[in-house]
């Protein structure tokens, strides 16, 4: 590829960068002091316009995520048969805010037609905040 045009292309990447995501660029993408959001909009406890995809990256799921059901299964403690269901997160993406091991128990949420555990997942704090991610932990937004 010429030179010019490997130029050209990072400086659009960095202009794009910073009219997306401000100042910081690209940083503030990686910003562990707020979670990254995960769709477009939550109304109670249902996440908008989620679009979930299998591990050969096909569309499983679009459309609106309802969490109350899984929040009250998991305030019933019924377990999802998923060996990580109900364990620590540890948080390794950083992608949540810092807390001391052990803070932060993650569950599944699973997807209609899906025959694993995939992607969803609900992280839910010590304090009684609740983080959900659709795209196993890339993004996350607060529910509660």
């Amino acid at each position: 590829m010429p030179k010019n045009l490997v130029s050209g292309l990072v400086f659009v990447l960095v202009i794009g960068a910073y009219l997306v995501f401000g100042e910081g660029g690209l940083s503030t993408l990686f910003d562990a002091s707020e979670p990254v959001a995960a769709a477009s909009a939550i109304d109670g406890l249902v996440v908008q316009d989620v679009t979930v995809y299998d591990l050969d990256g096909r569309v499983a799921y679009r459309g609106d995520v309802d969490l109350a059901p899984e929040l009250k299964r998991i305030e019933e403690g019924v377990s999802d048969p998923h060996e990580n269901d109900g364990a620590v997160f540890g948080n390794r993406e950083g992608r949540l805010p810092e807390r001391p091991r052990g803070y932060y128990l993650e569950y599944v949420v699973r997807t209609k037609g899906v025959g694993h555990a995939g992607p969803q997942r609900l992280v839910l704090g010590e304090d009684g905040e609740a983080y959900y991610t659709y795209d196993h932990y890339e993004s996350f937004v607060r529910v509660r």
